[in-house]
């Protein structure tokens, strides 16, 4: 009979079935396996031998065991060299078709070059995909695609092939079949660095799968192996884990080391014995006994890069000192975590295991950055004892910068070779010699110091700075309403702008003026308004709405009205559902022939909006006069409302979307019932009128009412149904007011006309889009005042931009469209003036700073005549600057005059 370890088998190196007795199932697994089960994209990115084609293999052996096809792909075998994007797509379909089993499907060569004068590669994949792979294979469809990292390999961008993934999963929406396909890209690179195009990428759509390595609970499969050579097999497994970290290919090889020399554990300290084979097998000349290869690559993937690795080994030296360093998710971090040698941990970065803390030690680290430095020797003195003398100069520190220059180097590097450069700029101004006057050499030092500032621009990281603290005031400020009344003032001011618009030929109103109310009284008695009402249905019109209150009889003639109400089924009269209520007319109530008289008003008074419908319960939803009649004259002309979803209705060939709280320049408005912005025809000007007196005296054009909408209401100035409405406001209001008989006609104009002629309505942006606009405002403003510099520039940039962004408002608003233009005036404004401000201040401080710079750096006589100079600056000087000047200097010793030693008693008197 065979010992079971010789039955078992450990494998080092490749990918491992589901069913090898080694392999280890992880957490990753279940992840995986359901989410790609659930049609999820999944991306498994990590280092080199961490079981990511195991992983893979077991998912996909578990998928097509349930009915789903599985095709993988290994980029591996596109190679580099003489491939263009042409044949490497064309791989890719060789792949599919040779995964899917489409080759008796479909002859896809001739099917590809068919195609090649019409559609660019990744166009044909795409339509591959939909016309053939969706088409040919009903079943659900996994695309594994492995080494994803040899895209980066390519002398061109595959960003498309990641762009088609995420437009493949955004089709799910629109085509079903979509649904049945899925992805799963593996291999050893970020997401960043795969794709340049951050928009198209799939991965912020996508599932990452985090790899970890083995974890006790889960390593019992491999625990088994161990028994019959190992006194206590799970304490060694232990022991095993300790060393390798839970790294899948070390684990497994250490295992296997384990199984391979059962002789070394036949005393009675078993991990003693471990330790001593892993040393003499594995630590002991371990570039030459790494087969199969790992260390070796991990050792690559760190010298992969000639110009990072200095900044690598940096890293890696801080934690072997350290023990671990803040996880910064940085590009030099990421490198070095796909090598492999490091992990991340609850944020910080710690090398990985045992067996690497060995390998790659501080004296390794040492050996490769010296072979590194052309200054190995002086950099490692000067870092532990601190001393000058160990500083490079002269033409050893220009070989050192030059060695240096393209190379990312480690924090000790940078700090060294500018300590380097700092002591030559000192000994090269200590041997100058003055020969100037201290209030001589202030001045030319100014001199220079204003050139430079006035060729010089505020640092870029001030526009983002900008950006932010005008955008939060001025969304703050919006947002709690500050510039309501100032936005209305804008649309009132475009509607008085605004070309006159044609008068309204299918609605004509019967005003009721002060000479009708002198000649005839008030209230008008009901005999002469049921003559009033029977002149005009002389002339056929199509529907009639009577603007006036009429709930209580008012003798003579009421029974004649009464009867007029009774047979007239295209009168309409008012009510007021909003306090103070009023009733209806009876009898009009009784036939459903009744809208309300209620208008919407906003804070100021002004009318801007129209209540069409009001709610007064789930069962009592009352209608406006000016609908009532709209709707009537449409029914007529064969147009009937239809309900949308998201509270939007189409009349006609005008769809009107419902008011809401926010809406243009509106901020937390009350948008009860059902409310539209509404589109002014214009004034009393703009509409057909006729005085009472006239009709009463049969004084009636022709054909004045015929199929038309006929109004009756007052325009007397004495009852005072007048409104304030865009006509009454703007940047210099005027007193005229609206009757409400001609706000109804307004209403009703907007939606006969909108719905037979779509006439234009207004429409507004969602909050969102507004907000992007206004920071986009204030984001190029900042910019474009950034460039100009000169202030005089930026407020004729600012009058003249202000200009064009006023007219632009105003066209848009002629096409419907009114947008947020006081808070982008006053991020435009902002900005500009925030520039001009942080300008000032900076060229302020930069003339001090840069004449500091210039008296540190100027060629003078004598320290002491430099150090007066400076007592001169400091006295010209704000306080703010003195601290400015005062902390350059104290940051400068070695250029301190007073610390250095160099005055002699003299000179030190003279001061």
């Amino acid at each position: 009979m065979i010992p079971p370890h010789q039955q078992f088998e450990y494998q080092v190196g490749g990918s491992l079935h589901s069913d090898a007795p080694s392999y280890v199932t992880r957490k990753a697994d279940s992840i995986f396996y359901q989410a790609l089960k659930a049609g999820e994209f999944c991306y498994v990115l990590n280092s080199r031998q961490m079981g990511k084609s195991s992983l893979r293999v077991r998912a996909s052996q578990r998928l097509t065991a349930e009915g789903t096809v599985c095709i993988f792909i290994d980029l591996t075998g596109m190679g580099t060299q003489e491939v263009n994007p042409e044949k490497w797509y064309a791989g890719i379909v060789q792949s599919i078709v040779s995964g899917g089993q489409l080759q008796s499907k479909i002859q896809w060569r001739p099917w590809w070059k068919d195609r090649w004068d019409l559609f660019s590669p990744v166009q044909r994949l795409g339509l591959f995909i939909q016309e053939v792979l969706l088409v040919e294979v009903p079943d659900n469809i996994v695309i594994f695609v492995d080494e994803i990292d040899r895209v980066l390999s390519q002398k061109f961008s595959l960003d498309d092939f990641f762009g088609l993934i995420r437009f493949i999963y955004e089709q799910r929406e629109n085509s079903p079949e979509y649904q049945r396909l899925t992805f799963a890209l593996l291999g050893v690179a970020t997401p960043n660095a795969l794709i340049q195009d951050k928009k198209n990428t799939p991965f912020n759509i996508g599932r990452a799968i985090a790899l970890k390595g083995f974890q006790s609970h889960e390593v019992e499969p491999l625990t088994e192996g161990l028994k019959g050579i190992i006194k206590l097999p799970e304490l060694m497994m232990e022991e095993i884990l300790d060393w390798s970290g839970g790294q899948p290919f070390l684990t497994q090889k250490l295992c296997k080391l384990v199984l391979a020399h059962p002789e070394s554990f036949s005393g009675n300290d078993d991990l003693k014995a471990l330790e001593n084979l892993i040393r003499s097998r594995i630590i002991e000349n371990w570039e030459a006994r790494d087969e199969p290869e790992h260390l070796r690559t991990i050792r690559d993937r760190i010298f992969r890069d000639e110009s990072k690795i200095g900044r690598l080994l940096g890293f890696y030296q801080n934690i072997l000192k350290q023990g671990s360093i803040p996880s910064d998710g940085s590009a030099e971090q990421r490198s070095l975590q796909l090598s492999g040698l490091v992990v991340e941990n609850e944020g910080k970065l710690q090398v990985y295991n045992r067996l690497y803390a060995q390998i790659f030690d501080q004296a390794w680290v040492e050996r490769k950055l010296a072979a590194l430095r052309p200054y190995a020797d002086t950099i490692n003195a000067w870092s532990e004892s601190g001393d000058l003398s160990y500083l490079l100069s002269g033409q050893t520190l220009q070989e050192a910068l030059g060695w240096a220059l393209g190379k990312q180097l480690s924090d000790l590097d940078y700090q060294y070779l500018v300590a380097s450069q700092e002591l030559a700029k000192q000994q090269v101004q200590e041997e100058l010699t003055a020969t100037e006057q201290a209030s001589q050499l202030l001045a030319s030092a100014r001199q220079k110091a204003t050139q430079k500032v006035n060729q010089q621009r505020i640092p870029r990281s001030w526009i983002p700075k900008i950006a932010v603290m005008l955008a939060i005031p001025i969304f703050l400020s919006r947002w709690g309403g500050l510039w309501q009344r100032a936005e209305w003032t804008m649309l009132d001011q475009f509607f008085q702008w605004r070309p006159a618009t044609a008068e309204d030929q299918r609605i004509a109103i019967v005003t009721i003026t002060e000479s009708d109310i002198s000649e005839r009284g008030w209230p008008l008695n009901d005999r002469l308004l049921a003559q009033t009402i029977k002149q005009i249905k002389t002339q056929n019109p199509k529907v009639i709405g009577l603007d006036l209150v009429r709930n209580l009889p008012l003798e003579p003639g009421n029974r004649e009205l009464a009867k007029l109400f009774q047979t007239t089924s295209n009168l309409f009269g008012i009510e007021k559902v909003i306090e103070p209520q009023i009733d209806p007319p009876p009898i009009l109530k009784n036939q459903k022939q009744v809208g309300f008289a209620d208008l919407s008003q906003d804070l100021d008074g002004a009318v801007r909006r129209a209540l069409l419908t009001v709610e007064l319960s789930s069962d009592d939803i009352r209608e406006s006069l000016a609908i009532k009649l709209a709707l009537s004259y449409l029914r007529s002309q064969g147009i009937v409302l239809e309900s949308l979803p998201d509270h939007k209705v189409r009349l006609g060939k005008a769809i009107f979307n419902r008011f809401t709280a926010n809406d243009g320049g509106y901020i937390r408005a009350d948008s009860g019932g059902y409310q539209i912005l509404l589109n002014f025809r214009g004034t009393e000007k703009n509409f057909r009128t006729i005085e009472l007196k006239k009709v009463l005296n049969k004084q009636i054009p022709p054909d004045f009412f015929r199929d038309r909408v006929v109004l009756i209401g007052v325009t007397a100035e004495s009852l005072k149904d007048l409104f304030d409405t865009p006509y009454s406001g703007g940047l210099f209001p005027t007193p005229e007011q609206m009757p409400g008989v001609i706000i109804h006609a307004n209403i009703a104009s907007q939606l006969i006309s909108s719905a037979m002629d779509g006439r234009t309505l207004i429409h507004t942006w969602p909050d969102p889009v507004e907000y992007a606009w206004i920071l986009g405002c204030i984001l190029f403003t900042t910019i474009l005042s950034w460039w100009i510099q000169s202030p005089k520039l930026i407020l004729l940039g600012l009058i003249l931009s202000s200009s064009v962004s006023i007219a632009g408002f105003y066209l848009a608003f002629i096409f419907g469209w009114w947008l947020p233009i006081v808070p982008s005036l006053l991020a435009a404004g902002g900005s500009a003036i925030a520039v001009m401000i942080i300008t000032n201040q900076e060229r302020d401080r930069l003339l001090c700073q840069y004449t500091l710079t210039e008296l540190l750096n100027a060629q003078v006589k004598s320290i002491l005549m430099r150090k007066i100079a400076l007592e001169y600056l400091k006295q010209s000087e704000s306080v703010k600057n003195q601290t400015l000047i005062n902390n350059q200097l104290r940051n400068r010793k070695k250029l301190s005059l007073w610390e250095d030693g160099s005055l002699n008693d003299s000179d030190q008197r003279e001061a």
